[in-house]
């Protein structure tokens, strides 16, 4: 019996962050909250993986970001080709010019993607997610803070989020999102700029002549 006790408080304290981590932990949250909050806008070059667990491949691609407050987005692919996500703040578009085709959806009737909620600065990030620390790495010669996030309510398409945050300035240099089917999305950035002059029209998107408009049927409310 005092064996069995002795395992259940070894669990307890191996589950639960002593004060001192957890105050750390508030600190980094809270110092990432105010970095992405305050911003204005921000560039950064961006290399993608994702790995699909259903069908055992790894897709790859790059490019550039921007994201300019209040809700506007910009994903440009430069490989493995050409293609735009575009938010103008109430229209996403899906650009594909290889293909002549572009995906035209309401974006207010989209469900919200938690790495578009941080990037953006809409989210209070531990009233969403159990936040812990995984260790500090280094990375490219300097140190990143590792902070996994598990969401309190469940969600399909965010089994675990982790961040490796930039220590000093507390931006994201890299992220995985793992959904419940097992597929991870790997996102790593560089040459991070914020607060620059970002024309508005950066989000601006009229289809080119020739090109197919795919629109979804709106759900009956």
């Amino acid at each position: 019996m005092k064996n069995i006790l002795l395992a259940t408080a070894l669990i307890m304290l191996l589950a639960s962050p002593s004060p001192a981590a957890q105050s750390e932990i508030d600190r980094c949250v809270k110092n990432l909250e105010k970095q992405y909050g305050t911003m204005k806008n921000f560039r950064a070059d961006f290399e993608q993986e994702t790995h699909l667990a259903s069908i055992k491949r790894v897709e790859k691609g790059s490019g550039a970001v921007w994201f300019k407050k209040p809700g506007k987005m910009l994903w440009e692919y430069k490989t493995p080709q050409a293609q735009k996500i575009i938010l103008d703040g109430k229209t996403l578009w899906f650009y594909v010019p290889e293909d002549k085709q572009v995906m035209k959806n309401n974006f207010s009737t989209l469900p919200q993607h938690i790495v578009v909620d941080l990037f953006s600065g809409k989210i209070a990030i531990q009233e969403k997610f159990k936040v812990s620390f995984i260790q500090e790495e280094m990375k490219n010669s300097r140190k990143e803070i590792s902070l996994e996030l598990i969401p309190l309510v469940y969600d399909p398409t965010v089994k675990k989020l982790t961040v490796w945050v930039d220590p000093e300035k507390f931006y994201i240099m890299r992220s995985c999102l793992e959904d419940e089917f097992g597929t991870k999305t790997i996102l790593i950035f560089s040459n991070i700029t914020t607060d620059i002059n970002m024309a508005d029209s950066t989000f601006e998107f009229t289809p080119p002549p020739g090109v197919e408009i795919f629109e979804p049927p709106q759900a009956q409310q």
